[in-house]
């Protein structure tokens, strides 16, 4: 504990929110942002939040990370993709002696299992 003790109001960064949103959305459309809130441990108007303000900046959503995610094979998962591309844009141009076949068995297998996460 601080040695001056927790002192409310000097580290919490909340802004007041006075203006709110009200919208309408198909069953299913709720039911995925209400599991994808979930699984990211925030509540659906937090979620939405987060979304339109990045998308009224122009910015890419910076979400807090889903649960049970790691973040070491998901970097991993991004570094094979990113050979991939490359392999395939250098078979496309001839360069190197790759089937199509094979690189569509590589990406099959690459989004299993990225599906299995």
């Amino acid at each position: 504990m601080p040695r001056r003790g927790y002192r409310k109001g000097l580290d919490d960064a909340k802004e007041p929110l006075p203006c709110y949103v009200r919208i309408r959305l198909a069953e299913a459309s709720f039911v995925t942002l209400s599991a994808e809130a979930s699984t990211r441990g925030i509540t659906v108007s937090a979620l939405a939040r987060l979304i339109l303000t990045a998308h009224l900046k122009a910015q890419r959503a910076e979400l807090p990370r889903r649960r049970g995610t790691d973040a070491a094979l998901l970097r991993q998962f991004i570094r094979i993709g990113n050979n991939l591309n490359q392999l395939t844009r250098q078979a496309n141009a001839g360069l190197v002696a790759v089937s199509a076949d094979e690189l569509h068995t590589c990406l099959d297998r690459i989004n299993t299992l990225a599906r299995a996460l």
